[in-house]
């Protein structure tokens, strides 16, 4: 099949050929709820669309969503994470060039076997972590690739966090630019693109792709009859564990300390309580951590109100969520999957999109920043929820709705134009297709 000049004149429209772009594979269980939601409704609008994906850790993408999966490149652990490798600073350079050239060739086999490069939501628009030639020139290098190679370029409902260094900035500016299409998950990506000059990429707003998982999932509801409150409690890799100086880990033993307070009172009013996680690799420490607190100060963890086995996949966490009544969470999609099942929640957050997201479900009340936490706070926070539950989850379920409509919109816009529909795939209608002031950005 040819690019997608071909496609107005073939009788028979090809099999779409479509790529999910992100930060998959890592067992970030909030990316893997954007990519699974994505994943679900490309079938359902394209069944005969081949999918595959590019990612980080492509056998794990295969072997949980079985689907075919590319690295986004070879670089990362050893350039980034920082890798065992010493070499004197020139070698290193040098060995950095043939390494991304390389690179650079694989983006390129990859775009030429492409027609549609789907940036899938997550917090990608940032260099947290990573710094300039993390995340940001991975962004900038396949979407310029994918340009390159004439393929269609979306970022659906893309989250921006802080982009600090003015490389990354550029980097990221760039690859918006380059896109065909561009929609952000909350109005604050929006407003934060506009403080530091890059609010002439444009695009929608629509909700974090989470909310469009499959209905069976969004379905579920608490088991009935008789039993204790069960709230899940949310815990997150605060200040990375204290490991960056005194202050971050005198600032992750008091976080230690109020959560595990929080635990002990809520078992002390007969609550049974289920720790979650958002990150395998990271909140499971964390967990271990207010487990030994836990244990420390006397506490039996062994019968069935405690139960803290980390999640392992989305679906699990899912599960998870479902079984509670209330939930008390950090991580940003913990508190979006909560929202998801229709559960009232309490939001710890580390990240302005955390009030974002509560803002847009109603919730604004029911918000605390982890550097602000207070314990006392948390308390009257959650019995006013208790005592409110009833109505805030006909509130919540009302506001899911909505949202979940409003991502149906947008696929029918993203995939129509993948899909082609006659000319509507070529790139002058899609150019046309987002030059049209937005409706809701």
């Amino acid at each position: 099949m040819t690019r997608s000049g071909s496609w107005g004149g073939s009788s028979r429209a090809p099999q779409a050929r479509i790529r999910l772009w992100g930060n998959f594979g890592t067992g970030n269980w909030g990316n893997e709820s954007t990519l699974q939601a994505l994943l679900h409704n490309a079938r359902e609008y394209i069944p005969s669309a081949r999918i595959s994906c590019v990612c980080y850790e492509p056998s794990d993408t295969q072997a949980r969503h079985g689907i075919p999966a590319d690295p986004i490149n070879s670089t990362r652990r050893e350039f980034v994470s920082g890798g065992g490798l010493v070499l004197p600073v020139p070698l290193r350079t040098l060995r950095r060039l043939a390494i991304d050239l390389r690179d650079w060739g694989h983006a390129l086999d990859v775009a030429r076997q492409t027609d549609a490069l789907l940036m899938c939501g997550t917090g990608m628009l940032t260099d947290c972590g990573e710094g300039a030639f993390g995340l940001p020139y991975d962004l900038f290098k396949w979407s310029l690739v994918a340009k390159v190679c004439r393929c269609q370029l979306a970022f659906v409902s893309v989250g921006v966090e802080p982009i600090r260094h003015p490389l990354a900035r550029f980097f990221i500016g760039a690859a918006l630019r380059l896109a065909n299409y561009r929609s952000y998950r909350d109005r604050q990506s929006v407003e934060y693109l506009t403080r530091i000059g890059l609010a002439r990429t444009g695009g929608h707003v629509y909700p974090d792709l989470a909310f469009s998982l499959p209905a069976p999932f969004a379905a579920r509801a608490s088991s009935p009859g008789p039993r204790p409150l069960a709230v899940a409690v949310g815990v997150y890799d605060y200040r990375c564990r204290g490991q960056s100086g005194a202050a971050d880990a005198d600032a992750y033993t008091g976080y230690v300390e109020k959560m595990g307070a929080f635990v002990h009172w809520l078992l002390g009013r007969g609550c049974s309580v289920r720790i979650v996680i958002g990150d395998l690799a990271y909140d499971r420490r964390v967990l271990a951590d207010l487990r030994s607190w836990l244990l420390v100060r006397g506490m039996s963890l062994q019968d069935a109100t405690f139960e803290d086995a980390p999640a392992g996949s989305v679906s699990e966490v899912l599960e998870q969520l479902s079984g509670v009544d209330l939930v008390v969470a950090s991580r940003f999609h913990n508190v979006l999957l909560a929202l998801l099942l229709g559960k009232p929640v309490v939001s710890l957050s580390y990240n302005e999109k955390n009030e974002a997201l509560m803002a847009e479900a109603g919730l604004s009340a029911y918000c605390q920043t982890l550097d602000a936490l207070d314990l006392e706070r948390l308390k009257q926070q959650f019995c006013d929820m208790e005592r409110s539950a009833e109505r805030l989850r006909e509130e919540i379920s009302s506001k899911v709705s909505v949202l979940r409509e409003r991502l149906q919109e947008q696929y029918r816009t993203v995939f129509a134009l993948v899909q082609g529909d006659g000319e509507a795939a070529r790139p002058e209608r899609w150019r046309s297709a987002v030059s049209a002031p937005p409706r809701n950005a």
